[in-house]
């Protein structure tokens, strides 16, 4: 298995970020679809940096599906520019190109029914290559969909999101590999992020941070306890207690459950679309997070309530051996776990 040079994986990385950032930085379509090139072009040497065979099919799949988004989108954008003479994504669209839009964000985003590469792709790169999709190259797809969300009908876009949520929660119901799981937790927390963008823009993109920050703490942790699968998180618990024990909080934190960070950005939308009487959406996200909850479960019971047999009465190695300290995966933890408590400090200043 070949590694990457450290130098040109840097660069890759950092080219990664600069597309994301001209397409943050752009009010026209062309130089929006140009830097979501780039950020493709540059994410797909990091796909198989570690070369494998599952790996390459990784890459071709991503390259499939994000070469058809970006032609989705720079055709719509071609027509918005040909309909009304303008350039400028915060026009209003019409029906075609804003379909060809949404069609386009749908595929970058896992957004159901455009979801299904989602899985097949995250299980084939190592977790911190995962890490990047799941979160970072989230944020320029978001970014274009907050830009027109003015010209998505109100229910077009609920209803996405309540399929997300309700995809997210089914489809990782009967999945034992890791990160299977957390692509599907992917899809049905995008669910409940873009189901509340018509009401609060400023909410829907506080939600997708917590997510960012909790799913972030997984990927790494999992990533250090060098855990793939459920049969292999039992047997965590008897070289890295401690992480295991955090890993156990951090997931139940994902699932939404009180008092942890991750009820935050739940019980916001749930206010929010009480106030704006949505009482059904509100049962369909619940019914969607309710089916995401048994995986979160069983992840916690296999941590908590199953162990690996023991063959040995040696000492543990984690009893004997110094522990190394890593300090942005111990300030991911703090930050999915009790951001909750401090929350009426900073929460007013986000709306």
């Amino acid at each position: 298995m070949s590694k990457m040079n450290p130098l040109l994986y840097l660069f890759m990385l950092s080219t990664v970020i600069l597309g994301t950032i001209i397409v943050f930085l752009s009010s026209h379509w062309f130089f929006i679809w140009l830097g979501l090139e780039i950020n493709t072009l540059a994410f797909l040497p990091l796909l198989v940096a570690s070369y494998n065979p599952r790996s390459t099919e990784a890459a071709t799949k991503y390259f499939l599906i994000q070469a058809l988004a970006s032609a989705l989108l720079l055709l719509g954008g071609l027509l918005h520019a040909a309909t009304i003479n303008s350039w400028d994504p915060s026009s209003p669209l019409t029906p075609l190109p804003l379909t060809l839009l949404l069609i386009a964000i749908a595929l970058k985003m896992a957004i159901p029914p455009c979801h299904n590469w989602l899985p097949d792709v995250l299980q084939g790169l190592p977790l911190l290559t995962g890490l990047i999709l799941s979160t970072w190259q989230k944020l320029a797809p978001f970014y274009i969909l907050i830009t027109i969300q003015e010209s998505i009908p109100t229910w077009l876009i609920v209803t996405a999101g309540f399929f997300a949520a309700l995809v997210g929660g089914w489809g990782g119901l009967n999945q034992t590999q890791i990160r299977k799981l957390l692509a599907f937790s992917s899809i049905a927390h995008i669910g409940w992020t873009i189901a509340i963008i018509p009401f609060s823009p400023q909410l829907a993109t506080l939600n997708l941070i917590i997510y960012f920050t909790i799913t972030s703490t997984l990927f790494l942790a999992f990533h250090t306890l060098h855990t793939l699968n459920l049969a292999n998180l039992s047997n965590s618990t008897n070289f890295a207690p401690w992480l295991t024990t955090l890993t156990l909080i951090t997931t139940l934190s994902l699932a939404g459950l009180p008092p942890l960070t991750g009820f935050l950005g739940k019980w916001l939308i749930i206010q929010e679309l009480a106030l704006n009487t949505n009482t059904p959406a509100i049962l369909i996200l619940v019914l969607g997070n309710l089916l995401s909850l048994f995986y979160y479960l069983r992840i916690a019971y296999v941590i908590s309530l199953t162990l690996s047999p023991q063959h040995t009465t040696s000492t543990l190695a984690w009893r004997t051996s110094p522990s190394s300290s890593n300090f942005p995966l111990a300030l991911l933890i703090i930050l999915s776990t009790c951001t909750l408590l401090i929350s009426p400090s900073w929460l007013p200043l986000t709306f």
